[in-house]
């Protein structure tokens, strides 16, 4: 956001220096400004309007209205106000972008990769660009032209983890398991660094097909090594000891995964069996197919984001209670 006020400034200034003499059109320009910092969208697009009817060539309240536009998932308008900036100015980089990226986002992918092309032909540093650019042909699985695209972007800038991630994603498609865990790596550093623990988590999800050695690497940058034991994968139930009991409260689920549906909630210290694993588990997210002394079955998630949910027990206690059913 923050550059984006500042190019528009930019064309605020150009339109001073062109003999803007309606005060009232700038002043709605810069209310319209102001509306999208504060979030307010609707009253954004109402001041463009009247700064376009003031000044019907004003290419910045077209591209801006474009981006309100875009926020708001309505890509067809998006698209109809940036291709006005673009007829008023054919030579703004990040106009030819932006309007490409609405048109990707439509599904119109042709015209989104001449869009990206026209951005780049216009600035050959245009990093955006490059990977929209990329994106679009990894779309269209034409994987030799988005490879270069993402090298580019990444040239340009070099800690970009979005441009590793969807790199990592290409070189997968493609098999090259060594070189999708490396950018998967990269991207999931990056994303540690910038606070984004999700984003981390994600990369390591898809790191481990590839190279389990490597998931292993950027596990250990997740989680600190005082925090190890919380993220190791219990051994399976023995002759002996095939009781756990939960730490905390959990919903059972009819499948293994959380849009699943309840079917049923566990206090904490309820005792259960593992019937079956989940067929995704890993270090950071694993599902069981649990039974209870009370025979109440379903899917539990007993490992979330690397925390175990439960404890193995030697002894079973007194059987449990049967869960309240969950609508």
């Amino acid at each position: 956001m923050k550059l984006r006020i500042l190019l528009l400034l930019v064309f605020l200034s150009f339109f001073a220096d062109s003999g803007w003499t309606e005060e009232s059109g700038e002043e709605w320009f810069k209310k319209g400004i102001e509306a999208i910092e504060a979030g307010d969208y609707e009253t954004a697009i109402q001041c463009f309007r009247e700064t376009i009817a003031l000044h019907p060539d004003h290419a910045a309240s077209y591209s801006n209205m474009g981006y309100v536009y875009g926020t708001k998932g309505m890509w067809n308008e998006a698209i109809e106000a940036y291709k006005k900036a673009v007829t008023i100015s054919p030579n703004e980089a990040c106009i030819r972008s932006d309007l490409g990226f609405s048109l990707y986002k439509r599904g119109v992918l042709d015209e989104a990769i001449a869009e990206f092309k026209k951005a780049i032909d216009l600035n050959s540093k245009y990093v955006t660009a490059y990977h929209n650019l990329g994106v679009a042909y990894a779309e269209k699985k034409m994987f030799d032209k988005a490879i270069p695209m993402f090298q580019k972007a990444l040239k340009i800038t070099p800690n970009d983890p979005a441009a590793h991630f969807n790199l990592g994603k290409v070189y997968k498609e493609l098999g090259k398991h060594a070189l999708a865990a490396e950018h998967y790596y990269q991207a999931g550093i990056l994303y540690l660094k910038e606070g984004y623990r999700e984003g981390a988590l994600t990369a390591y999800e898809k790191i481990l097909p590839c190279s389990k050695e490597i998931a292993d690497i950027l596990l250990k940058k997740l989680y600190p090594d005082k925090e190890a034991p919380d993220i190791e994968v219990p051994s399976p139930p023995k002759k002996e000891d095939h009781w756990y009991v939960l730490t905390t409260r959990m919903n059972v689920r009819k499948d293994p995964y959380i849009p699943g549906k309840i079917l049923g909630q566990l206090d904490k210290d309820i005792e259960f069996q593992i019937l079956k694993e989940g067929p995704n588990n890993t270090p950071l997210y694993s599902w069981y197919l649990i039974r209870t002394k009370s025979e109440f079955s379903g899917w539990l998630c007993g490992i979330h984001k690397g925390i175990v949910k439960y404890k193995p027990v030697s002894k079973p206690n007194v059987p449990s209670l049967p869960p309240a059913s969950s609508q």
